[in-house]
């Protein structure tokens, strides 16, 4: 049973934060007792989110502000019962950081879909399961990323719901 699923993208300031902060409230919301972090493979550790993220967030009540980056390294990943990457290339990296932890790595929408019974496992079609980054661009763009990473924590909820009464 996953009781504890750790967000990870580039500096843990825009997706990862935002990604841990949506399930953390999905969570709540719907009594799912489960531990929720992020990180960043190239966080710098101690920073704060960028500003259009933690608008981005307080558009649908949360507050973010609290939040300090901190690095992707191999003892974190560890405690870590789901760790969900933003891209392929976030995905490798952890992979070769901790190819042990294989069975616990995946792609956020790749794991989404999959969650969600639309994904065939051992389907081979290419699908576009990248999370852009938003950094440095508009509140516009934070505000697809937040909606496009939202709709895939939704699902993951609803699984760990379902997993949790199995």
């Amino acid at each position: 049973m996953t009781k504890s699923v750790l967000f990870v993208c580039t500096g843990n300031t825009c997706r990862s934060f935002m990604a841990e902060y949506l399930l953390r409230r999905h969570a709540q919301e719907r009594g799912l007792d489960i531990e929720v972090a992020s990180a960043g493979l190239a966080a710098f550790p101690g920073d704060t989110a960028t500003e259009n993220a933690l608008r981005a967030l307080e558009e649908v009540g949360i507050d973010g502000s609290q939040h300090r980056s901190r690095k992707a390294e191999l003892y974190l990943l560890e405690q870590y019962d789901l760790i969900l990457a933003m891209t392929s290339g976030h995905k490798k990296q952890l992979l070769s950081m901790a190819p042990e932890l294989s069975d616990r790595i995946f792609l956020l929408k790749e794991f989404a879909e999959t969650a969600d019974g639309q994904k065939d496992p051992d389907d081979s079609v290419e699908k576009d399961y990248e999370i852009s980054d938003p950094f440095g661009l508009s509140l516009d763009v934070y505000r697809q990323s937040r909606a496009e990473i939202d709709l895939a924590v939704q699902v993951i909820v609803e699984y760990l719901l379902e997993e949790a009464v199995m």
